[in-house]
């Protein structure tokens, strides 16, 4: 098992990948190559790779904008047909996502708002869930 540039372990006990990453667009670099190296490490092939890192990308930057300083997690998991999993938590701040037909910006010059469109082009499938009124679980799948 590889480390990352923090000396924290990549698997979590049952074979997948859980970490919490600290609040702040710093981290989103380490979170990218955390879930890349790990994806890497299981035979995942480079296409797999980079739409996961895009995938993380997009909803990390989501968590940190939502909510600032406020940790996310990140959990990821290989499925039986090897398609690649991805949860982010976070905190949901003051702003819910939008419902999937409100996914992107509303309008083309907008600087925000085009996260969850792109994973939603990226992924096979994309779950929003809101468990209580303070967190929110996003959930790509990737083949």
């Amino acid at each position: 098992m590889r480390l990352n540039s923090s000396g924290v372990a990549r698997a979590g006990s049952d074979g997948s990948f859980r970490r919490v990453y600290g609040g702040t667009s710093s981290t989103l670099r380490d979170a990218r190559n955390d879930v890349v190296g790990w994806l890497g490490d299981h035979g995942l092939g480079t296409d797999l790779q980079q739409r996961a890192a895009l995938v993380l990308s997009e909803l990390a930057t989501n968590a940190v904008q939502a909510s600032p300083g406020s940790d996310y997690s990140v959990q990821l998991s290989i499925d039986c047909d090897r398609s690649a999993i991805i949860a982010v938590t976070s905190q949901t701040g003051y702003e819910k996502p939008p419902p999937r037909e409100h996914w992107g910006p509303p309008s083309r010059l907008a600087l925000r708002g085009r996260g969850l469109m792109i994973v939603g082009e990226l992924a096979e499938d994309v779950a929003v869930d809101l468990p209580n009124r303070d967190t929110v679980v996003v959930t790509a799948t990737l083949r």
